[in-house]
């Protein structure tokens, strides 16, 4: 698996609160198969989760230099998870923020219970600059699951959509799960990450692929969201 979406900086986010308990979460990761990890800590601008890229950064090499010591091999990259704002495109031009490791997209977080209406001409503007944006977990906003034809503007905007494949196990509610099932059938997901904050999670990634293969049917759809779609995002190729 490639992992595009987590929040293992340490002491930054809501995610891992130190060096150790992000060094756990990397070690479960090897072992459960990830090759591959871009950080995405929270941006939310006008809250304490607005560290600029610089610390993001060191943290990052501090992260490698540990897993140097403790020979994990995987390749790790930066970006950030940014909450909806419509000074994205300023943000990412003065280097507040960053893309999917230096790459065309952009993690993007919606509000949870009330849709933000300004959101389409953020997006447009974003496309316009040769940003696409990624819609973080579409199956855990509440506007979504209450009309998943919703999503359906996002994508006609040029919007590519990221489930939690934990939904899909019960984590984030019976809500959450029917509608990234749906999504999945209806071929409306382009990839699925592990969103882990804590060492207390796991990867579960053999119970999440039976699952998957459940729903899909398809080994090559499977990896193809959880491994080859990652990487284009990555390598900054067109997806899928």
């Amino acid at each position: 698996m490639i992992d595009m979406h987590c929040h293992i900086l340490p002491g930054i986010d809501d995610g891992s609160k130190n060096l150790e308990e992000s060094m756990l979460i990397l070690e479960n990761a090897a072992t459960s198969g990830v090759t591959d990890i871009i950080f995405t800590p929270h941006y939310i601008k006008g809250t304490k989760y607005c560290y600029d890229n610089r610390a993001k950064k060191q943290l990052t090499e501090i992260l490698v230099e540990a897993m140097k010591r403790t020979d994990l091999e995987i390749n790790v990259h930066f970006g950030n998870e940014v909450y909806i704002d419509q000074n994205i495109p300023e943000m990412l031009e003065n280097g507040e923020i960053a893309t999917l490791a230096g790459s065309r997209y952009l993690l993007l977080e919606l509000p949870v219970a009330t849709e933000d209406l300004s959101a389409p001409d953020l997006i447009f503007r974003l496309k316009s600059q040769g940003i696409t944006p990624i819609i973080a977990h579409p199956e855990r906003y509440d506007y979504f699951t209450r009309d998943l034809k919703k999503i359906d503007r996002y994508l006609e905007l040029g919007c590519l959509m990221q489930g939690d494949y934990m939904s899909i196990l019960g984590k984030y509610g019976k809500a959450a799960k029917k509608s990234l099932t749906k999504l999945l059938k209806a071929n409306k997901i382009q990839m699925l990450a592990s969103d882990i904050h804590h060492s207390s999670s796991d990867y579960h990634i053999p119970e999440v692929e039976k699952k998957l293969m459940k729903i899909l049917k398809s080994d090559d759809k499977i990896q193809n969201l959880m491994i080859e779609n990652p990487e284009r995002i990555i390598k900054n190729l067109d997806i899928k």
